[in-house]
């Protein structure tokens, strides 16, 4: 059965939504999660019109101290369940290379992942990053879409 589940959390509402579950089935079956949380190069943000927003440096800390309340979320719901957590912080520019490089290099023999399930043209223009991992990984995932 699986001993490490990478949970990839976004921050978002929904996202956030996978780590009670996350939880709940690592403790079941006994396993160890690892959260993960991608955040953009600033180079990459800056492309997308947000550089006269934030500078580099403000940037940085500022995505930095985002992804410390994400994970620390996650850390707190699976201490307070007494499931073993590590959390890992990775800057990439696309989301979906970090969690397949994470899940390989931390071992884990799953990944998690929320998906919101868009269909039609929202699911093609948006592109999906659970849709990216699911084509080139060869670990399973695991699709959370709520309840």
């Amino acid at each position: 059965m699986y001993k490490n589940i990478l949970l990839a959390v976004d921050g978002s509402e929904f996202g956030m939504g996978s780590v009670p579950y996350t939880v709940r089935l690592a403790k079941a079956i006994g396993a160890r999660i690892t959260a993960l949380h991608v955040t953009a190069p600033y180079e990459t943000v800056a492309l997308g019109g947000l550089a006269s927003f934030l500078v580099g440096d403000e940037y940085t800390k500022r995505a930095s101290i985002n992804a410390t309340v994400v994970l620390d979320r996650v850390k707190r719901v699976a201490q307070d369940a007494n499931v073993l957590v590590s959390t890992f912080q990775v800057e990439h520019a696309h989301p979906w290379q970090a969690i397949i490089e994470t899940a390989k290099e931390q071992k884990a023999d799953l990944i998690l992942m929320s998906s919101h399930g868009r269909r039609g043209i929202a699911g093609i223009l948006l592109g999906s990053e659970t849709k990216k991992v699911l084509t080139h990984t060869t670990t399973p995932v695991l699709v959370w879409r709520g309840v």
